[in-house]
């Protein structure tokens, strides 16, 4: 959709040979033709899985990359007027395909995964909403990527404060996001963390809950408002953990409200980012020392999918073909997940573990393009830019992989590739997409893990 932009500019410290292996691989050099629908990269045809890349190719006519195109002590040096790095400590999640910890997320991508299903029976009955015609009302596709290993209803809830009323009313999203939390700060080694200024940033999609609760004409009580509400699911984190930083909920619409002292703030698919973005300025400006930042996403309603189906944005076979020609819409996925930022210079004086560094993000809005659907490749371009200028990168060669949005669909993947290749494609860059392995909503969240 015609939505905010997202970008970071982010070098990993530990993963040397972070490329090799990742499916769905191509290098993208400056000219990109599209004939006949057949979208080209120096001559090639864009293909789904582009088997045989797996990172071994030429890089600025170097064999292979050691992932970062530069040294810890290139990354870790202030460059003067730049703001001060923010490292990646620790990393939550809950993923398609039994993901809930780094290494088996690592494994699906290198392995060739994905975890696409049935949509659940414990989710709604897809064949009461299933039309392969598409007609008003129903589903056009059967398929999706869906939390199977995990019983929305499980909670722990001697845990936390809530009493059994207000267990029974809470979002799913809130219950496991208050579990991913806590092993995010136990996987970046935090202890003695509750009661600090940390922020939470939380990226949501669609209110399935809220929808469902909606309908209940006998579902009364007090807790309805903070059980359902999409506004409650950071404040949720940040009362039961104690956390005194700002408290932001993102949900993708374009809309800014301010309710109960919280931020709502709705930019599409750009949510968790946009997140991101949010708790690094918040660090910069002294509002909080490090955050919590987070997106959701469960599907136990059928409405958006309805909803998406008439918008004809869904791909009928339920998967995501990245890169593809024969490129027919995005999937609908569910997802978890949460990683905990700081400066880097705290990082290293804490001796905590640094998955990645940012070095910048910037953020701008497609604009007025041929329809709201419709993506500016030009945006995308100025946005990429503008990263490196903040980061104080002049050398944009020196990137040797881009996480791409990927969504799968004929207008969106092109315009995006365009755009890389006129920032990046004098040279060339690896570019990818998660979107092929976990096609969810959080999986921009999953980009950053």
């Amino acid at each position: 959709m015609n939505q905010h932009n997202m970008i970071t500019s982010i070098r990993d410290l530990s993963a040397a040979d972070c490329i090799n292996g990742l499916n769905g691989h191509s290098v993208i050099n400056s000219s990109l033709n599209s004939t006949n629908d057949e979208h080209k990269i120096n001559g090639k045809k864009l293909e789904s899985s582009l088997d045989g890349m797996s990172g071994h190719g030429e890089i600025n006519g170097v064999k292979k990359t050691n992932g970062t195109n530069g040294t810890h002590e290139d990354i870790i040096k202030d460059h003067e007027g730049a703001p001060p790095p923010i490292a990646i400590v620790g990393m939550g999640m809950r993923l398609p395909g039994g993901v809930t910890e780094e290494s088996a997320f690592w494994d699906l991508l290198v392995n060739k995964k994905d975890g696409r299903c049935l949509v659940p029976g414990n989710r709604y009955n897809i064949d009461a909403f299933y039309s392969q015609a598409g007609k008003p009302g129903t589903v056009k596709t059967q398929h999706g990527y869906f939390l199977v290993d995990t019983d929305l209803r499980d909670l722990d809830a001697s845990f936390f404060s809530m009493n059994k009323t207000e267990v029974e009313k809470l979002d799913p999203q809130q219950r496991m996001l208050l579990e991913v939390v806590w092993e995010c700060m136990e996987n970046g080694g935090q202890v003695g963390w509750r009661g600090k200024d940390i922020g939470c940033y939380v990226g949501v999609f669609g209110e399935d809950w809220l929808d469902l609760a909606a309908k209940d004409t006998l579902n009364h009580g007090m807790y309805r408002i903070t059980g359902s509400a999409d506004f409650a699911i950071a404040n949720r984190i940040s009362y039961e953990y104690n956390l005194h930083g700002p408290r932001c909920v993102l949900h993708r619409k374009c809309v800014i409200k301010l309710t109960l002292g919280s931020m709502t703030i709705r930019t599409g698919c750009s949510s968790s980012l946009i997140g991101l973005h949010e708790a690094c300025q918040a660090i910069y400006h002294g509002e909080c020392t490090s955050a919590v930042v987070a997106g959701t996403n469960l599907i136990i309603s059928p409405t958006m999918t309805v909803a998406m189906t008439e918008q004809g944005v869904l791909s009928p076979a339920g998967m995501c073909k990245t890169f593809d020609a024969k490129a027919d819409g995005y999937a609908r996925g569910e997802a978890i997940n949460a990683i905990y930022v700081k400066k880097l210079s705290d990082a290293l004086q804490d001796g905590d573990p640094v998955r990645a560094v940012i070095r910048a993000t910037a953020t701008n809005c497609d604009g007025k393009t041929p329809g709201m659907a419709c993506p500016s490749s030009e945006s995308h371009e100025s946005m990429m830019r503008r990263a490196y200028q903040v980061a104080r990168l002049p050398d944009l060669s020196r990137t040797a992989f881009v996480e791409c949005h990927g969504t799968g669909t004929a207008i969106g993947d092109p315009l995006e590739a365009a755009a890389i290749a006129s920032v990046f494609g004098d040279k060339g860059v690896f570019i990818g997409s998660v979107f092929f392995n976990i096609p969810t909503f959080s999986s921009v969240m999953a980009k950053m893990l």
